[in-house]
């Protein structure tokens, strides 16, 4: 697949959650096999923290998770469908429709989650979204987001159609995460426990 073609899918990626954020949302279901991580990501907050969740879908299964351990949840997703659903599931919460990569709230969060949303940004914006992870943190805050394995571009399927994803190099990370001020606190590449998911743990310095 050409470049072109690649661009075109990376765009494409909010009007496939508009179309198929509540098939998708069913799909998922609740089951919470990103338990482990998230106990280990709230350990490193304080109680009653304020977390900012980047693409945050429905808020179910993660976000209803710590609003459970008495967290306080901003949840951005640029699709209209799945902040409607946020919305109606946790109306005390604050959902917002917004695009991550635009993202600049003038607030600094506890915790920043990017789970299952990071990767499908090109490689471009990934490194774009380091200063924007900065912007909003403060010494002490934990993010937590999900990769590939590897550097690459691939391409999986929603409900027919075409999804994208991409992922930096696991030393790239590493070095942009060290750049703007992040600690490695856990990472571990396809995690068995976790449906094989790539998983970083970092924390503000």
């Amino acid at each position: 697949m050409s470049n072109l073609d690649l661009s075109v899918l990376a765009e494409n990626i909010i009007e496939i959650y508009k179309k198929h954020g509540r098939a998708w949302t069913q799909l998922r279901g609740d089951f919470l096999y990103e338990k482990a991580w998230l106990d280990l990501f709230l350990d490193l907050i304080p109680p009653h923290s304020h977390l900012l969740d980047l693409g945050c879908g429905s808020g179910q299964p993660i976000a209803d998770y710590c609003i459970e351990h008495k967290c306080r949840v901003t949840g951005v997703d640029s699709s209209d469908v799945m902040i409607e659903m946020a919305q109606q599931n946790f109306p005390e919460q604050s959902w917002l429709l917004m695009d991550m990569r635009m993202l600049d709230l003038a607030q600094k969060f506890d915790g920043i989650l990017a789970w299952d949303s990071f990767f499908h940004l090109t490689q471009d914006d990934q490194h774009k979204m380091f200063g924007i992870f900065q912007k909003h943190s403060k010494v002490g805050t934990a993010l937590i987001f999900t990769t590939g394995p590897e550097q690459g571009e691939a391409v999986g399927e929603m409900f027919g159609d075409a999804l994208y994803h991409a992922s930096l190099s696991q030393d790239e990370y590493r070095t942009l995460l060290k750049s703007y001020g992040f600690e490695v606190v856990k990472m571990i590449a396809e995690d068995v426990d976790c449906a094989g998911h790539t998983v970083w743990l970092a924390q503000k310095n």
